[in-house]
């Protein structure tokens, strides 16, 4: 790069002094305003060679630039972007919006293509400059329903056993009237799901018509099963060579492990969820679903198309607003989640060597089942662990007990929150043992938070044995 750079300097140097020494005898002082204009080109015709662009850049230097535009050195670039709150823009006397033209704001938002193109970059940093297509929904679940929407029907569905109870109850309720069907699976067991993708090919009454959709949440909510998604998508490219005509999608909700954790497009995955409400805003005050695709696969490359079509017709877009709140979340988003996962480990540990636990339920302890997996295909744990008691009754009595840690649903914030999950669950589709707690760690100091624990762990134990 130091040669690149010598020799680049050496061309603009010899014709900035051709030009101030024309029809002189002298050469002209360099100003200093000169000089940082020359340097900035300089710069620029590095940056612009193969040996030197963005895609060298760290994941979490990009990440704190995010949404930022070029510096044009010529002109006061905003370091925060504007929100874009037009909804339409006017058309030019000659008819013609031209290529790529602002219309309607449902169908592009500059502030949406922002937060979209910065996601799309992070999921596939790794490949230069190629950007995964990326699209913005108003919610989490509305971006579920879009990404089944945008598969050729009939559509079946394998979930895994453990997963966020409203992906099930959306199928169940919603989209069953609809034809698509779901079933599940053990995600963890790569026999159970291959017998499974066998029987739904060979069934007579599937065919090879419409689409299967094998859906992966790792981590899992709230048990905190960790999926191999290579191994899976690897066994999934493996059907489909053997059944050409069979059309099987993966998707990754990938919630609770943000592009600083895992990249599953990187992995093998056609595409990646993510609730945007979570770790990528950051600070409880979004709500937002994104889904971006693989750029790499063609299965992937599909799924793009119909999204695009699905996100306009349907017209579930994320708001200006909301984008730009998640723009200025992921700009914490890589120091955020280290001090989360940092955390979280330490509550794991002490959890998990406490007398009144009887389980603790975290990826980054030696004892969790998939713990070889996550370490393998996650860069940190992660920020959300999950624990069980004895009962219900002394659930809710530790959670009533906290007093830093909060009560509240949701997760990814910068408060840490606790919640008995299985009463907030439909009582036909829980998922959740009725001792468990789920908690999503925020930035506090691990040792206030393991304090507040211990207290109301006693006071929970002081009323359960004395009742």
């Amino acid at each position: 790069m130091q040669s690149i750079g010598r020799r680049l300097w050496q061309r603009c140097s010899c014709r900035q002094l051709s030009s101030s020494s024309s029809g002189r005898g002298k050469v002209e002082e360099l100003s200093p305003a000169k000089a940082g204009s020359l340097a900035h080109q300089l710069r620029e015709k590095l940056n612009n060679t193969k040996n030197c662009n963005e895609s060298s850049l760290s994941l979490s230097t990009l990440l704190s630039h995010a949404g930022l535009s070029s510096s044009t050195g010529n002109s006061n670039t905003p370091l925060s972007p504007p929100i874009d709150l037009a909804t339409t823009y006017e058309r030019p006397a000659d008819g013609n919006y031209g290529e790529g033209g602002l219309i309607y704001s449902r169908s592009c938002n500059p502030t949406r293509k922002l937060l979209q193109d910065a996601i799309g970059q992070l999921e596939v940093v790794s490949h230069g400059q190629i950007i995964a297509p990326t699209f913005a929904f108003s919610s989490g679940m509305a971006a579920v329903a879009s990404l089944l929407l945008a598969q050729k029907s009939p559509v079946k569905v394998l979930v895994p056993e453990d997963i966020y109870h409203g992906v099930p109850t959306q199928l169940h309720v919603c989209l069953n009237d609809h034809g698509i069907v779901h079933e599940s699976v053990d995600m963890t067991n790569a026999y159970d799901i291959r017998q499974t993708i066998e029987h739904h090919i060979d069934s007579k009454s599937n065919g090879h018509d419409g689409a299967l959709v094998v859906w992966m949440e790792t981590p899992s909510n709230p048990l905190c099963q960790v999926t191999d998604i290579q191994s899976i998508c690897d066994l999934v490219n493996d059907v489909r060579c053997q059944h050409q005509n069979a059309n099987i999608i993966t998707v990754v909700d990938s919630t609770w492990a943000p592009p600083v954790i895992t990249r599953p497009l990187l992995l093998g995955a056609d595409a990646v969820l993510h609730s945007g409400t979570k770790y990528l805003g950051g600070h409880s005050d979004v709500l937002l679903g994104t889904i971006s695709c693989s750029p790499i696969n063609e299965s992937g490359k599909f799924i793009a198309e119909r999204l695009k079509s699905v996100q306009t017709s349907i017209g579930a877009v994320a708001s200006p607003l909301e984008c730009w709140l998640t723009l200025r979340g992921l700009r914490s988003l890589h120091v955020r989640v280290e001090r989360q996962c940092q955390t979280a480990m330490k509550l794991a540990n002490y959890l998990d060597g406490h007398e009144h636990i009887a389980k603790v339920h975290y990826p980054g302890l030696a004892s969790h089942p998939q713990h070889a997996t996550a370490k393998r295909q996650m860069a940190m744990y992660g920020g959300m662990l999950s624990f069980e008691v004895k009962n219900e009754s002394m659930a809710m009595a530790v959670a009533g007990a906290v007093s830093t840690i909060r009560r509240a649903t949701s997760l990814g914030g910068t408060e840490t929150l606790i919640e008995h999950r299985a009463s907030i669950e439909p009582p036909e589709r829980r998922t959740s043992p009725p001792g468990l707690l789920r908690m999503s760690v925020g930035l506090e100091d691990a040792d206030d938070l393991i304090d507040d624990l211990k207290i109301a762990l006693d006071i929970a134990s002081q009323i359960c044995d004395n009742n």
